[in-house]
């Protein structure tokens, strides 16, 4: 009994400990943000204004919120929920200044802590933990996301839980219960539900856990097949949502950017050693040189005691399992990560919690020798990660503290100059033409939307097209003096367009650290003009009966409208309109092509379906319904309609864009006979797209 209690005992102390370590962190973390009145730039800006569209969403700040659950994942068409959803519901707790919301990011470090404990525990005991811990703590790496507004530390604490709970299920030595596999399961899909990226770890240690089905019993590979059902009901309602803007926007991020970056070759050498040389500044160069030492005896020390006899089975054996998982998934994460063409140093975050792992190892490889040789207890040594984070560049952010804290800032001020103008809750947006760290359209969004505000931010001057509807429509502009940051030529030419017209007159200007200014740009009372965009969102409706052509011209004012209006105030007046005359007039077409487009924005293509039937029905000879009908089944995941649409359609109206279409959604639900009828009718189907759009090319 007594032994129990000491065993307890302990245990108390080193989770007591693990929180200490934690608290201390947060101390760390909170003098930084307190001090640092840093405004939140592009990215850190965007992933706080999407934790805010969750808040409100889910009506933590009060509000009407989502109207359904399809609104609700409206709100996050690229980037998974659930971090969002997380750091929402923290923000309406802690408050919305950036500083406030920061505290989501200790909770998430905790989440890291408490997990990577956990791990240390089941690898080799409390020493080893308490090292994983620390330096997990001191990290500059994980300080860095800790102190910016990111979510590669949510991503680095749901992959940790992840693989955690994953190898304990999967050791035949302590797994294979039910209980584990749920929070397994529960794991993977939090992780999917962060961010895209955590599939570098996701998708080779489930082909590992595959692999290792073969050798395991029938209660194994059910509970392996209960997970994947179990993850895939978890992300189908995200995905089946948003798929083609998930899709199309990791294209964007991952090979786009790496063009327009100019990231090196994926299979060149500058590639496959890219994140190497960033080791030593992520965990501290005394961190990492004696934990990297200490692997290097573990690896002479495993050369020395190994058996010609071993067989590579041997590496799922029950006593060796721990550490192959390990290792498995340090060598796949980071290859995967290798190979992906965009680089940043973050990027490697998956596999962090891997090399931490590895490095502790390392240190506990220099407490048993020096405890062997020379009875020299590991205590000291965990002074080791502070002292190796007090050495590293990280402590030159808190040196800099008094200048950064005496920086301006201008959003705030910007932002309360146009509240003061507006009545309680009118929505505005303001035209953001420069595109700097300290202002842009992201960062003028969150704090025109914080304390229940809604103003949001929005960049045009990427195209000179943007200059007219800008002059004639906007109401408020931020003009920059000087340095105009990561915008196009075009920009200048809007900014000088804005200056010489004597519609717009000069509120304020504000400094900046450099040279140069911005200025808040407000319209002449005396030159208002109302921007009644909903009577031409009909006519450019009524233009998609013409194909391809229609819908160019369409898009082109619709995403130029987008960014004038952010709120997208025409649309309720579009579908009250178009709905009022169906009511009384079923057979309106007008309303019809109103009410099909106005879905297809809204990404409710089951609803235009609905309207693009009856247009079918009134339209007889007018192919363009029945191929709008198709893609927005495809989209919806109906490939088996879709394909019955285009069909039946070709038959009446003998055209390539049917016939391609209808090649492709059978293609989608497995007609693969189809496969040579497809090579010649969708080359067809784009030529007869290019020919129909070279009116607007000349």
């Amino acid at each position: 009994m007594l032994i129990k209690k000491n065993i307890n005992h302990s245990k108390y102390i080193f989770w007591i400990s693990v929180l200490f370590i934690w608290i201390i962190a947060t101390f760390s973390d909170r003098i930084w943000w307190n001090f640092y009145s840093n405004t939140p730039s592009w990215d850190q800006a965007d992933y706080l204004n999407s934790a805010l569209d969750h808040a409100r969403a889910l009506s933590f700040f009060g509000g009407d919120g989502a109207s359904d659950f399809s609104s609700l994942l409206d709100k996050s068409p690229k980037i998974p929920p659930l971090a969002s959803i997380i750091n929402g519901a923290l923000i309406a707790l802690a408050g919305d200044a950036p500083h406030e919301a920061a505290w989501s990011l200790s909770f998430w470090n905790g989440f890291l802590l408490f997990n990577i404990a956990s791990w240390g525990l089941y690898l080799r005991g409390k020493k080893f933990a308490l090292f994983c811990v620390l330096i997990s703590a001191f990290s500059p790496f994980l300080f860095h996301l800790r102190t910016d507004y990111v979510l590669e530390l949510p991503l680095i604490s749901s992959i940790t839980f992840y693989l955690f709970h994953l190898g304990r299920w999967s050791d035949k030595s302590i797994g294979g219960k039910w209980i584990q596999l749920i929070i397994a399961a529960f794991a993977c899909a939090s992780s999917l539900l962060i961010k895209q990226s955590s599939l570098l770890i996701v998708i080779p240690s489930l082909l590992f856990i595959f692999i290792l089905c073969f050798k395991r019993d029938e209660k194994f590979r059910l509970q392996f097949l209960c997970l994947i059902f179990l993850n895939l009901l978890a992300i189908l309602p995200w995905f089946y949502h948003n798929w083609i803007m998930i899709l199309s926007g990791t294209y964007r991020a991952v090979f786009e950017s790496a063009a327009i970056e100019g990231d090196p070759f994926v299979l060149g050498f500058k590639s496959i050693f890219w994140y190497f040389p960033y080791l030593e500044n992520q965990f501290g160069s005394i961190i990492f040189f004696f934990g990297l030492s200490g692997i290097i005896f573990s690896f002479l020390t495993y050369i020395r005691s190994f058996k010609s006899s071993a067989k590579l089975v041997d590496i799922f054996d029950q006593n060796n399992y721990k550490w192959t998982w390990i290792y498995y998934n340090l060598i796949t994460s980071w290859t995967f990560t290798t190979l992906i063409p965009n680089k940043d140093q973050r990027y490697i975050a998956c596999s962090i919690p891997l090399i931490i792992i590895l490095l502790a190892l390392g240190f506990s490889k220099w407490v048993n020798w020096l405890d062997t040789y020379f009875r020299f207890k590991y205590y000291c040594l965990l002074l080791i990660a502070p002292i190796s984070f007090l050495f590293s560049n990280s402590i030159n952010k808190y040196k800099n503290l008094e200048n950064n804290s005496s920086k301006y800032y201008p959003v705030k001020d910007i932002i309360s100059i146009v509240k003061a103008d507006l009545s309680f809750d009118e929505k505005e947006t303001v035209i953001v033409v420069p595109s700097t760290p300290d202002l842009n359209q992201h960062n003028v969004s969150y704090f025109g939307r914080m304390q229940g505000g809604n103003i949001l931010g929005r960049q045009l001057g990427q195209s000179l097209l943007h200059i007219e509807p800008v002059i004639k429509y906007s109401n408020w502009i931020i003009l920059a003096e000087g340095d105009q940051g990561s915008v196009s030529s075009n920009s200048i030419a809007l900014d000088k367009a804005i200056r010489d017209s004597s519609l717009f007159k000069k509120v304020r200007e504000f400094p900046r650290k450099k040279e140069g200014s911005y200025s808040l740009w407000k319209r002449d009372a005396n030159s208002l003009k109302q921007n009644e965009f909903h009577n031409r969102f009909i006519e450019l409706a009524n233009g998609m009966e013409q194909g391809p052509l229609g819908i160019k011209l369409i898009f082109d004012e619709i995403e130029i409208e987008h960014m004038l209006d952010g709120h997208f105030k025409y649309q309720n007046i579009v579908r009250d309109k178009a709905l009022s005359k169906i009511s009384s007039d079923p057979e309106n077409v007008e309303s019809l092509w109103s009410l099909s487009l106005l879905n297809i924005l809204l990404n409710r293509p089951s609803k235009a379906d609905v309207y693009l039937r009856n247009l079918e029905i009134l339209l007889p000879n007018n192919p363009w319904p029945s191929a709008y009908r198709t893609m927005v089944n495809v989209a919806s995941w109906n490939p088996w309609k879709a394909s019955l649409i285009a069909d039946r359609a070709y038959k009446r109206n003998p055209n390539y864009m049917l016939k391609g279409l209808g090649d492709v959604s059978a293609l989608f639900r497995g007609a693969f006979w189809r496969l040579e009828s497809a090579s010649n009718s969708v080359p067809n189907a784009v030529k007869s797209i290019d020919d129909a759009l070279k009116p607007i090319e000349k």
